[in-house]
């Protein structure tokens, strides 16, 4: 069985304890029973050399043997540590090999870090499937709405849009950059001019209406500003409204089916 760090210190330091002991009562005895004073004070110097050099010897390898094994076990917990540091929270762990080589009390602590790791995979899960989750429930809500949304970042890119804008505007189109590209006179003049505006400024703008020929309606355009925990702001929302067509402005062929 392989002997732990403590228990190795220990007897160490039992044995310069025993050493002293030892040294003292050899001491003791020669006192009590010298006949000669100068062999006496010879047996004396000598037991005291001794047990000075045997304490002397033990002592070096503690201070030797201490800052290597430190050393050696904490550079394998320095290891995963780093790798958590990194985000890297999936550490698969040889807790075989590391069970040899480290000592008993050093690896309760990387049995208690494989034990955090594994509930920060598990929290970790579940929040991204919560995310997952609340990100679909609020797409649908968006492509359910009857208007039309784009959420721009700070350098102009489209970080989202729904169904209902590239219905009406197949020219605008996810992950591309609204000021950088160039598109038809309605969506350059309007949406384009209205979310430079904003992001020129900083700060919302005033309700807008702008009348698209294809679509032969004013379309009406209202803005929000997208904000970090610390108030800085992040991004912008576009809301499009009087996108879908009216019962009016359905085909005749739609109403006779809908009649049937």
């Amino acid at each position: 069985m392989k002997s732990s760090f403590t228990s190795k210190i220990r007897v160490i330091i039992i044995l310069l304890f025993l050493i002293s002991l030892v040294q003292g009562l050899i001491i003791l005895l020669r006192v009590a029973n010298f006949n000669d004073l100068n062999s006496l004070r010879m047996d004396i110097q000598n037991t005291i050399y001794i047990s000075v050099f045997f304490q002397f010897l033990l002592s070096i390898i503690l201070i030797f043997y201490l800052p290597v094994f430190l050393h050696n076990a904490f550079s394998e917990i320095h290891n995963i540590l780093k790798d958590i540091s990194q985000g890297i929270y999936t550490i698969e762990l040889d807790t075989g090999s590391l069970e040899k080589s480290l000592d008993k009390e050093f690896f309760a602590v990387v049995l208690e870090i494989q034990r955090m790791l594994k509930s920060v995979v598990t929290f970790d899960n579940l929040k991204k499937e919560k995310i997952v989750e609340h990100h679909s429930r609020i797409l649908s809500i968006l492509n359910m709405t009857e208007n039309g949304f784009i959420v721009l970042d700070m350098n102009g890119n489209i970080v989202y849009i729904n169904d209902k804008v590239t219905e009406n505007f197949s020219a605008i189109s996810e992950k591309t950059n609204l000021l950088d590209k160039n598109f038809p006179p309605e969506i350059e003049n309007n949406i384009k001019k209205y979310a430079v505006s904003i992001l020129k400024n900083k700060s919302k703008q005033e309700y807008q209406q702008f009348f698209i020929p294809s679509l032969k309606r004013h379309i009406g355009l209202n803005s929000g500003i997208v904000r970090g925990a610390d108030g800085e702001m992040k991004g912008v929302v576009l809301s499009l409204s009087n996108l879908d067509r009216k019962k009016s402005e359905r085909p005749k062929d739609k109403e006779a089916e809908n009649t049937t």
